[in-house]
């Protein structure tokens, strides 16, 4: 059973514990054997692994610090281990030989993809590989029969719509660099160190283990290091673990069993926030804690998103639709009696029928568009597929620091005058919040003057680099510094305190004279009242990790009462519990009086409190020293060997202050929309988890009343306390030997699998395996896992997710490097926006595909009608060209411009599994619904223009392949009174038996009612338009051949209009077209667009020659199928309104209708 977790400061990191005892003597005995051989300068290259075992072995490698001994051992045996001197360094030849066997101290380079494979890989995606394929088929039927070079056109248009959207995808993610440029930064170029005795400045590069080095205020760790001297060190290792918060380094060993929270160690890529040191060298380049973080990272394949899938399930749908009617229509052609090479031609029309040629181009289009208006919601998108991969989301995996949280610290409580109040800044008195207190009050009033005076931080009111520069990054010219300067203060002076840039002190200080700031300048106060200084002694102690107090001396004030109107004020900030025990009296409503019993239990109810909810709590006291036992000329000297030489103790305690780094505005409402989207919401943070699951529940991760943990700290059973609570708070600890414990069960009775089906989870103090592993494990679950981070700690997990999400503000390099996108505000809020955009994208792209593939049908009809019914061939394949990658391009791309529907963010994520882009329901009502009434429209078009111009249906029939006509003179004039029509040619053969050619103008001259001379007058109908003659062939289109041409451009112009209704029908899954409006203008721009560009193919000159238009009667231009495309109308607004009544009859019953089984797509 797993133990329960305690509510106490534990280890940052601890490896996995106890896995096979069989690997681990293996893994033990070759520690050693390889020891010996770098003893002996033998070098071993490990065996390469691949997948899932080189992820293991990464991870474990990760973990491997947890066999650290050189931040315990002592110094004499460390010294002998490393072959150095602690004081004089490293002997040159020594080091030397050390480089060979450990190589230079910088981490292993990646090998990346070359820029041309890359782009090739953009050309060649599965979506790609069908055109591409579409292509070479049509340069294939233009070699086979180069009479109708339409084949031609659109083998060109093919390979053209591939190479533009390859290199626009290529462009986008070339902006992507390598995660290894994030890591190089982390190395400084030179470093102090001691070797043969001499301190010199030398090349990073060159450490190795035993080097001594020196590290200084600003100054980046150049490897891992054990600290011999420190002077009052702290290390940022937010780059490391995340929490920005300094950690003091000293010699002291003061956790022998985690080495990254001992004191003694400092590691490469941290940064030294103050102080100064001198250390050791313990480990270089990969051997470093950063190496192995980043060896995780870089053994993480990447994982192919979600729409990618989708796009690979849709092709593969449509592969198999294609070549079955492609074949299908072969067999078709050889039992009508079809001659091979038309066989051929035919089945690749239908083929190239079925390839939706401009959805690529639209699908990308439409990405990038919604990328376009992430960005404006502060979502930078690297990887355009990844926009809609954040929409598929049922799980955020998030970090605690800077994205839920706004990585600043602030006081967020008080408490004086026995009384605790929950506070705001006194710069937001004029908003309508309450404050909390009463600057006037004497205990406020005092807090105030001691958090102000004994504190170091300052603002500071000087520049940025920028600001002094041009554009192009030169220095102003002297005349304009001041101005800029300025320009820059009072600027600077309208905005809030709380983006005011600060210098010296903690996040503490800090957060205390932002709070105080507003209410008391806090400059004006340290001119008027500095720190005591006398006989060039200054009267101050600064904060130790030992003492945990800072004091401060001040000459007397002029707000000093009566009775102390000479003494000095002697100032104490810190620990509240060390102050407190020095305390002898508390202030309270304006009097110093004893501390009794009652006001104890008060002072430990309030920083309990405090504590509960995870808060940093300070303490403030002050004494005043008596000027009779301290006169004027009394030198107050800290730093006697025997002690300070004034008191410490018989304090007046003044109060305390929590801080808290707060919930970022908005974090809260966006995770209360994330629960009501179906998404999970998980924290995982570095951070402590007392102050995890305060912030949790702050944010509404945690809503229950009670976690798990609490349940066990009140004694309850850990398995009995599970199945009370839907809450947990997760050590990183227990993930660590649960997963090792665990390792040989199946995963579905794991520990973590069982964590992680609990609604509300925190995970606290995780390492970045940890982070990796509950990546991991919700992808096991199949889980959509998005996360969140800013340190090169959080690079594998986020490189490991389904999308990964770097912070833009404070994210490392590395981090972003590894991510999908970036949170441009840092903030958790903009991560909902982005999952309702992606949501968004999805929708959107099956509108689209809905809308596309209609069209399919009514140019596939074509070809059966053609190869089935022989009738002169509808629709050529040029104009279905047009459709695809002209007229419906735009309309297509207008539906990324719809806006969400009501319920968006109500319904549950889609299931990855088997809500697909492309569903049956979608192709069902695409091909079998609007696609037949498009037909429709298409086929009246093309009845009653060939009608007009005297060709019956009747004839049609079988019309195309008719050989039982004789090829007439261009002069014969017909004659129906005579048995040959006029025809002059009858009885040679030479001129009888051709059938014929409607692809092109070369029979367009021919009067085919002398041609077919065989064929009764009730077989023709009257031409309605006598004498109009075609601008293309310069002869009349009655009874001619040209009139099919006219047919063709008809039943494109149908087609085009059925999709005007296809276009608004699918703006709406249920609700009736009414209910949209008409408000989305691109979409109306695109209905114009689609009209124009069917005009300039049907009437502009040359063009329509080219394209295979013609210039269409005003009566033949759509009104043929006006009939069709109410019918389209009217039968979606019946389903539309049938769905919904059997939506709402079957709502909460877990059952489906048929309209909503089969349509509802």
């Amino acid at each position: 059973m797993s133990q329960p977790l305690r509510r106490t400061s534990s280890s940052f990191i601890i490896g996995f514990q106890q896995l096979k005892d069989q690997i681990e003597i293996k893994e033990h005995a070759e520690r050693i054997a390889n020891e010996e051989n770098l003893k002996k300068g033998i070098t071993k290259k490990p065996k390469e692994t691949k997948g899932k075992d080189k992820q293991d072995d990464a991870i474990k490698n990760t973990e491997a610090f947890r066999d650290m001994v050189e931040h315990k051992i002592p110094l004499e045996e460390l010294s002998r281990n490393l072959e150095t001197d602690l004081d004089r360094g490293l002997p040159e030849e020594i080091a030397r030989n050390k480089l060979k066997v450990f190589g230079e101290n910088k981490l292993t380079e990646k090998v990346g993809m070359p820029w041309y494979i890359h782009f090739i890989k953009c050309l060649t995606g599965f979506f790609s590989l069908l055109l591409w394929a579409g292509a070479i088929l049509c340069f294939i039927t233009y070699g086979i029969s180069q009479a109708d070079p339409s084949n031609l056109y659109l083998a060109i248009a093919l390979v053209v719509v591939v190479l533009v959207t390859g290199c626009f995808g290529f462009y986008q993610e070339s902006k992507s660099a390598a995660i290894m440029a994030g890591f190089k930064n982390m190395i400084p170029p030179k470093c102090l160190a001691i070797r043969d005795g001499s301190q010199r400045e030398m090349e990073s590069q060159k450490l190795v283990p035993g080097d001594i080095v020196f590290v200084k205020q600003g100054n980046k760790i150049p490897a891992d290091i054990r600290i011999l001297t420190a002077n009052n060190m702290k290390v940022d290792n937010s780059s490391l673990t995340g929490e920005s918060e300094p950690l003091a380094r000293t010699d002291k060993c003061t956790n022998e069993k985690n080495p990254l929270e001992t004191e003694n160690l400092a590691f490469f890529g941290t940064m030294c926030s103050s102080g100064e040191a001198k250390g050791v060298v313990v480990n270089t380049g990969d051997k470093t804690v950063m190496g192995r973080i980043a060896k995780l990272a870089f053994s993480t394949e990447n994982e192919q998103t979600t729409l990618g899938r989708e796009i690979e399930f849709f092709v593969k749908v449509i592969s198999v639709i294609s070549l079955s009617m492609g074949v299908i229509f072969f067999a078709l052609g050889f039992s009508f009696g079809y001659d091979i090479v038309t066989n051929v031609i035919n089945a690749i029309g239908v083929i190239v029928a079925n390839v939706p040629e401009g959805l690529l181009a639209e699908v990308t289009v439409a990405l990038s568009l919604t990328a376009k208006r992430m960005s404006e919601k502060n979502v930078l998108v690297k990887n355009l597929e990844c926009v809609e991969t954040l929409g598929s989301v049922t799980c955020v995996c998030s970090d605690k620091t800077g994205t839920l949280t706004e990585n600043k610290m602030r006081v967020v409580s008080i408490w004086y005058d026995n009384k605790i109040r929950d506070v705001n800044n006194y710069e937001e008195k004029n908003t309508g919040v309450t404050l909390g207190y009463n600057i006037e009050d004497p205990a406020f009033e005092m807090m105030q003057r001691c958090a102000i005076l004994n504190s170091k931080a300052q603002f500071s009111t000087e520049p940025p680099e920028e600001v002094l520069t041009d554009k192009k990054g030169n220095p102003l010219p002297q005349n304009e510094i001041e101005a800029a300067k300025e320009k820059y203060r009072t600027e600077l002076a309208q905005k809030s305190i709380q983006v005011w840039p600060t210098f010296g002190g903690d996040a503490s200080e800090i957060a205390l004279i932002k709070f105080f700031h507003p209410i008391q300048n806090i400059v004006e106060m340290r001119k008027t009242y500095p720190v005591l200084v006398r006989d060039g002694v200054k009267g101050e102690i600064p904060f130790n990790s030992a003492n945990k107090y800072a004091v401060t001396l001040h000459e007397p004030a002029d707000w000093n009462p009566k009775d102390h109107k000479k003494d000095c004020i002697l100032f104490m900030k810190g620990a509240p519990e060390q102050l407190w025990e020095r305390c002898s009296t508390i202030y309270s409503n304006g009097t110093a009086s004893p501390i009794t019993e009652d006001v104890k239990a008060q002072f430990a109810a309030a920083n309990k409190h405090f504590g509960s909810r995870g808060q940093r709590v300070l303490g403030f006291a002050y004494m005043w020293l008596d000027h009779n036992e301290y006169p004027k000329d009394y030198v107050f000297d800290p730093n006697k060997k025997e002690g300070p030489n004034f008191p410490l103790r018989g304090l007046t305690f003044i109060g305390l202050t929590a801080l808290m780094d707060p919930p970022r505005k908005g974090v809260k409402e966006a995770v209360i929309s994330a629960h009501e989207a179906g998404v999970k919401v998980i924290m995982v943070t570095g951070d402590q988890p007392l102050t995890a699951a305060a912030i949790a529940r702050q944010v509404h991760i945690i809503t229950q009343a009670k976690t798990v943990n609490d349940y066990v700290e009140e004694g309850m059973d850990w398995e009995k306390a599970l199945e009370l609570s839907d809450a947990i708070v997760i050590h990183g600890d227990m993930l660590t030997k649960a997963h090792a414990e665990d390792a040989e069960l199946p995963f579905n009775e794991q520990r973590i699998a069982k964590w992680l089906s609990k609604k509300e989870i925190v995970f606290a103090r995780t390492s970045p395996a940890q982070k990796y592993l509950i990546v991991d494990a919700n992808q096991k679950l199949k889980q959509i896992v998005a996360v969140t981070g800013d340190g090169v700690n959080d690079s594998p997990a986020i490189k490991k997710a389904d999308i990964g999400i770097a912070m833009g503000i404070v994210g490392s390099d590395a981090a972003k490097d590894a991510a999908d996108m970036l949170l441009i505000d840092d903030n958790f809020a903009s991560i909902i926006q982005g999952i309702e955009q992606g949501r968004v994208i999805f929708d959107n792209l099956k509108r689209t595909i809905a809308y596309v593939l209609a069209s399919n049908i009514p140019e596939i009809i074509p070809f059966l009608a053609a190869v089935i019914f022989q009738l002169p061939l509808p629709l050529t394949t040029i104009l279905m060209l047009c459709v695809c990658i002209g007229t419906d391009v735009v309309p297509a791309v207008a539906l990324a411009y719809e806006e969400p529907e009501l319920d968006i963010m109500k319904r549950k994520p889609r299931n990855a599994e088997t809500d697909h882009l492309m569903s049956f329901q979608l192709l069902f009502f695409a091909y079998m619904q609007i696609g037949e009434i498009l037909t429709l429209g298409g086929m009246m078009e093309y009845l009653v223009i060939l009608y007009d111009f005297g060709f019956k249906p009747q004839v049609l029939w079988f019309f195309y392949i008719a050989d039982s006509g004789c090829r007439p003179d261009e002069h014969d004039i017909y004659d129906p009174d005579i048995h040959s029509k006029g025809n002059s040619h009858i009885g040679d053969d030479s001129y009888c038996g051709d059938t014929v050619n409607y692809l092109t103008n070369s029979d367009g001259k021919y009067d085919l009612r002398i041609w077919f001379y065989n064929y009764g007058h009730d077989s023709w109908s009257d031409c309605k338009y006598p004498g109009w003659t075609s601008p293309i062939t310069n002869h009349e289109v009655c009874y001619t051949s040209e009139a099919v041409h006219y047919a063709q451009c008809g039943w494109f112009v149908g087609l085009v209009c059925g999709q005007y209704a296809n276009l608004q029908i699918v703006r709406t899954r249920e609700k009736s077209i009414i209910d949209r409006g008409f408000s989305n203008w691109v979409l109306n721009f695109s209905l114009a667009f689609e009209t124009l560009f069917t005009l300039l193919i049907c009437y502009v000159p040359g063009l329509n020659e080219a394209l295979g238009g013609r210039p269409l009667l005003t009566l033949h231009y759509g009104f043929p199928a006006a009939p069709a495309f109410i019918i389209l109308v009217l039968y979606d607004e019946i389903r539309k309104y049938l769905l919904r009544k059997e939506m709402i009859k079957n709502k909460g019953r877990g059952i489906k209708g048929w309209i909503e089984a089969n349509t509802f797509y």
